[in-house]
Formats: structure tokens, C-alpha cells, sequence
């Protein structure tokens, strides 16, 4: 069914409200009154009460519904610069790893070529085809988020041995920065650190965040940890980076958006990671925030609920399940 227009909308109740206003008070002052000229000069103060209140409904009306439209074209104007700045980069995602895969691969045709000489040239083939997966991975989970399939699939976790792995995954690419990676679990004892939920989402988050950290930091450490709040785990990575200024603290979460953009000119990336932290955080029940300065590094922390694992197995056996 199609969507009632807003000028014939507004039209017909203009019509409806003048006629059951001239229908009905008409009989209701003829009833009341009977001096003609005191009904005549009832009626002359009736019609410019109907005039005055149909002129500050109308202001009111239209006003709010200007400022619907000055919104919706303000978020319009605002998509199509984001998507503009989206085309961009990833166009130059794209293509310089692009780039290092074909120029590379014709470099591996050259017979004289030493052993160690195809081992490096492989090791660029390889870190460049990672990085279009990655880029590829996050556009797709882009898509499935802003499309409501993106669900949570809670499982067992460890979460000790978890940030272990990650920090594991990037530690040759920290090293080969001069920068350290360090990790300061919350929890010791093993069962209580094993929780449900869900692990590929929490695993992307701590690895956007720790490459987020390596990838601003020249010189010191990032850290990885998290202590139990309440009945929330609060999780934290934080670097000695080139910080952010507090205009953008928000501003980062947003798609497309990196933290600093001269900075960014050395230091790639599509502006994407952050932006599926926040929506794994909040798809996980929790909230993410940073704290930084410029200069002086940046702490971003985020929660999620502490559901112990042994905690519901032991509701599940007492209830039956």
C-alpha cells in the first residue's frame, strides 16, 4: 500500500478541521445566542480565533517537519561524504597490497634470484594478501551488522588463554616494530577465567584494538588485560602511541574514520576496526570508551557480562537441563 502523500495529508485536514469547526460552532452559537448582531460579531471573533490557532498549529506542524527533512538531509550529506571518503580507502587498501602481490610475483620470475631473496619476496606476497583478507573480512562483517544477521553464538571461553593467542598472533609484527606486547590477566585461577560468550566476536575485538595499538605506537609497549567489575568483565589495551585528541575520542568509533589523519598519511588503514569493536561490544552486551591524550598514548576500554562457566552449568543441573 502506498504511503500516504504529506500535502494531501495536510491538505484534507485543513478541509476536515475548517468544516467541523464552521459546522459545529455555527449551531452551537445559534443555540446559545439570539441578539443577530451580538451572533454576528461572536462569529467575526470566532474567525480570527479559528485563524490564529490554525497559524501557530501550522508553524508548529511544519516547523518540526522542516526539521525532520533538515536532519534526514544533514545524515544524507554526511553518508555520501563518509561513502566518499569509504571509496577512497579502500580503493588504496585495496590496491597497494595489490600492488606488492603483482610487483613481487614478477620479481619472483627472475632465475637469479637467491633463496633468501624468494623467501622475502614471498613473506611480502603473503603479508599482502592477509591484509586484503582482512580488509575483505571487515567489509563483509560491516554488511552482515548493518543488515541484522550478525548473531551472538555464546560457547565456552578462556579467557586468559585467549588474550594469550592474540598476543602470540601479533607479537613477530610488534617485534619487528621495536615495540613489546604485554598481557595482565585479572583473573588467576583457570575455571573462574572460563566464561560464556561469544569467542570469534571477542577475539575480534581485543585483535582490532591490539592492531589499532601496534599500528600507533613507534616506540614502548601495548598492553593487554582485564578485571572483574560487578557482574562485568572490563577489558583494556593500552599503548604509548601518538594519542587522541579529545575532539575525536567519539569521532573514532564512526565508520571510516581514522584517529589522526596526518599521522595516517605513513600509517594505513580503512577505518573500519573500531567501528566493529564498538558494534561486537554492544552486540555482547557491554559499552567501549577511550581515554587518551595526544602524546600521550591511548586506553581503550570496553565490558562485557562475566557469565562463568561453571556458574550456568551449575543452573543448568539444578534446573534439569
Amino acid at each position: 500500500m502506498a504511503k500516504f502523500r504529506f500535502e494531501y495529508g495536510i491538505t484534507l485536514f485543513y478541509l476536515l478541521l475548517g468544516g467541523a469547526w464552521i459546522l459545529f460552532s455555527d449551531r452551537i452559537l445559534m443555540s446559545l445566542v439570539d441578539d443577530p448582531e451580538r451572533l454576528t460579531e461572536i462569529q467575526t471573533f470566532k474567525g480570527w480565533f479559528y485563524v490564529v490557532i490554525t497559524a501557530l498549529f501550522f508553524y508548529i506542524f511544519l516547523r518540526r517537519h522542516l526539521q525532520k527533512l533538515r536532519r534526514a538531509e544533514a545524515r544524507a550529506l554526511e553518508s555520501d561524504r563518509l561513502k566518499s571518503g569509504f571509496l577512497a580507502n579502500v580503493s588504496h587498501e585495496i590496491r597497494t597490497p595489490m600492488n606488492g602481490v603483482m610487483g613481487f610475483a614478477e620479481l619472483l620470475k627472475d632465475p637469479e634470484l637467491t633463496h633468501e631473496e624468494r623467501l622475502e619476496y614471498i613473506a611480502v606476497i603473503e603479508e599482502s594478501g592477509e591484509r586484503m583478507l582482512g580488509l575483505l573480512h571487515n567489509l563483509v562483517n560491516i554488511s552482515k551488522i548493518d543488515a541484522g544477521q550478525m548473531k551472538v553464538t555464546l560457547t565456552q571461553v578462556d579467557v586468559n588463554e585467549l588474550l594469550e593467542n592474540v598476543r602470540l598472533l601479533y607479537s613477530l609484527k610488534a617485534e619487528q616494530k621495536g615495540i613489546r606486547i604485554d598481557i595482565k590477566p585479572g583473573i588467576t585461577v583457570n575455571e573462574e577465567a572460563i566464561i560464556w560468550t561469544d569467542r570469534e566476536k571477542l577475539t575480534s575485538v581485543l585483535t582490532n584494538l591490539l592492531i589499532n595499538g601496534i599500528t600507533y605506537t613507534d616506540e614502548g609497549y601495548v598492553e593487554m588485560g582485564y578485571v572483574t567489575s560487578g557482574n562485568n568483565l572490563l577489558f583494556y589495551v593500552k599503548d604509548t602511541g601518538v594519542g587522541i585528541e579529545l575532539s575525536k575520542q567519539e569521532e573514532i568509533f564512526e565508520r571510516f574514520v581514522q584517529i589522526n589523519m596526518t599521522y595516517t598519511k605513513t600509517h594505513d588503514g580503512a577505518g573500519l576496526g573500531l567501528s566493529i569493536v564498538r558494534s561486537y561490544v554492544e552486540l555482547l552486551g557491554g559499552k567501549v570508551w577511550v581515554k587518551s591524550a595526544p602524546g600521550d598514548g591511548s586506553s581503550f576500554y570496553f565490558t562485557i557480562p562475566y557469565k562463568r562457566s561453571n556458574a550456568l552449568s551449575s543452573k543448568k543441573s539444578q534446573s534439569g537441563i
